[in-house]
């Protein structure tokens, strides 16, 4: 029998022998309650539980090794069943043999006379707690089997999740990349100098990006960092078209929210919205938070139009599938236009044990 895992906790292998001899040693003492109540606890009758409880423990454990070595477990109920009987059968009819043949050695052979219908009653008897030690032991492989197979299933599950965020933080960082090159690049011909300082920006904004792409979540302060290093590059190339103002709440900081999340929605906003605007526009950030979690509100100038199809990208989707993957339907993004002039995006993140 093989080790279990510790680390699964509480399994049916792990403490089998525990079942194993204490199911028998109740068995044993319920079988002594019985003789004691009748004819009396006489030493032979001892000495007949404790080689019954070790005759029982030896043939079940037969029995046990025969069940895994031919996989007894994985045949179904019709094909199990007519085995199980037999190999009652044939533990009842051993037992009452043998309980016939002690009785016979410790009394005068002469005066022990054979009754057919008390072997058979015996037979029925000792078969019948066999019975009850296979129906125990099918039943509690096939629920920690049940068990098992839910576990397996959580992890591909989680597994899979995994391999889905990983695929989504991969199609953000090029999409960002482009976006912020070609901010560099029209900077180059509108004003060289400042071209320059963009670049030192640029790289600030991939040091943190590739900082925070080692996790699933980061504090709020970390995912601003990066949002203002955005903003300084794309202040640089609109200027005076674009005006910002942030409001974030006291406490909101230290939240964990999904890495380049508000940075996407933040260019969403622009790009979808502000620098499309002859005059440009504004574009608001607030956060609070509550007992319930984080709440995020991009204001930026334009017009959100839900039937349109996105001109290019997959930022908002992007997002949504990210926060329901990361918490499981709890989280929220959703666009509305306050009026004619103004788009909301506003996102909710639950608290978790961290935050």
């Amino acid at each position: 029998m093989s080790a279990a895992n510790p680390s699964e906790g509480f399994t049916f292998k792990k403490y089998y022998w525990w079942f194993q001899a204490g199911g028998w040693s109740l068995y044993v003492f319920l079988n002594g309650a019985i003789f004691y109540i009748g004819d009396g606890l006489t030493p032979p009758r001892v000495y007949w539980l404790l080689f019954a409880w070790l005759l029982c423990t030896g043939i079940t454990e037969l029995l046990r090794a025969t069940i895994i070595r031919f996989h007894w477990l994985k045949l179904s109920a019709l094909q199990v069943a007519p085995r199980m009987l037999l190999a009652i059968l044939v533990m009842g009819i051993i037992l009452a043999t043998v309980a016939w043949s002690y009785e016979q050695l410790l009394s005068d052979a002469s005066s022990v006379v054979f009754s057919f219908s008390s072997w058979i009653k015996n037979v029925i008897n000792y078969g019948l707690a066999f019975g009850i030690w296979c129906a125990m032991y099918f039943l509690i492989n096939t629920l920690e089997n049940f068990r098992k197979a839910e576990i397996e299933n959580l992890r591909w599950e989680a597994l899979r999740n995994e391999t889905e965020l990983n695929r989504l933080k991969s199609q953000l960082n090029p999409h960002f990349m482009f976006n912020a090159m070609n901010v560099i690049r029209a900077l180059v011909d509108e004003n060289p100098a400042r071209s320059k300082e963009a670049i030192t920006q640029l790289s600030s904004l991939l040091r943190n990006t590739l900082q925070s792409g080692k996790y699933k979540v980061i504090p709020l302060h970390q995912e601003i960092e990066v949002v203002k290093d955005y903003l300084a590059l794309e202040s640089a190339r609109m200027e005076e078209r674009l005006r910002i103002v942030w409001d974030i709440a006291p406490g909101s900081e230290s939240f964990e929210v999904p890495p380049l999340m508000m940075q996407t929605l933040v260019e969403n906003c622009i790009k979808h919205g502000i620098s499309k605007l002859a005059e440009g526009g504004d574009l608001r950030i607030s956060a609070k938070h509550s007992e319930q979690g984080l709440t995020i509100l991009l204001e930026n100038s334009g017009h959100y139009n839900a039937k349109a199809v996105p001109e290019s990208g997959y930022g908002l989707k992007n997002s949504k599938e990210r926060l329901a993957l990361l918490y499981n339907g709890k989280a929220s993004l959703a666009l509305s236009n306050s009026d004619h002039q103004t788009v909301i995006t506003e996102v909710f993140v639950p608290k978790t044990q961290t935050s």
